[in-house]
């Protein structure tokens, strides 16, 4: 099963961008070697939006900018090809683009080796609204676990 190989992770739950800027839940990484998030958008309009991981000291830290790997979801969800993603890319921020990425999925892919070094164990998910945008989003991440069991203790604080 899945939910017994990894742990999932509900991160952001249908939240409201046009609201304010958007974290996520800290996850902390200390037992766990990689974060997939999945990004889900809803309809968006005005500005664009700029997201980003961060590693911090402690829970919704937002100290140093973590870089990732990132892919689009091909088409917008529930057409042909929604769930084929285009080719990788790496940065520390990628631009959501409410022309381009309404209802969309994004994938980021952020390895927890980069934490370790400096420090840092706890991981947040952060999405900076720009201008007037609106729009709706959700955010799983899932979770690659050092020790598997089928109970995994919780990331979360």
């Amino acid at each position: 099963m899945l939910a017994e190989n990894y742990k999932i992770v509900p991160v952001i739950a249908d939240s409201d961008i046009a609201t304010a800027d958007q974290t996520g839940d800290s996850i902390n990484m200390e037992n766990y070697h990689k974060a997939t998030f999945i990004v889900i958008t809803g309809t968006m309009a005005g500005g664009d939006a700029t997201i980003r991981a961060y590693g911090g000291l402690t829970d919704a830290a937002t100290t140093t900018a973590l870089t990732f790997n990132y892919a689009w979801g091909g088409a917008t969800a529930a057409a042909a090809n929604c769930d084929v993603l285009a080719a990788w890319t790496s940065g520390t921020s990628v631009t959501l683009a409410h022309a381009t990425h309404d209802n969309y999925m994004l994938v980021m892919e952020v390895d927890a080796a980069q934490m370790a070094g400096s420090s840092y164990p706890w991981l947040t998910w952060h999405l900076a609204a720009g201008g007037a945008t609106t729009g709706h989003i959700s955010v799983i991440a899932i979770l690659e676990p050092r020790y598997q069991s089928n109970r995994i203790a919780t990331a979360l604080a």
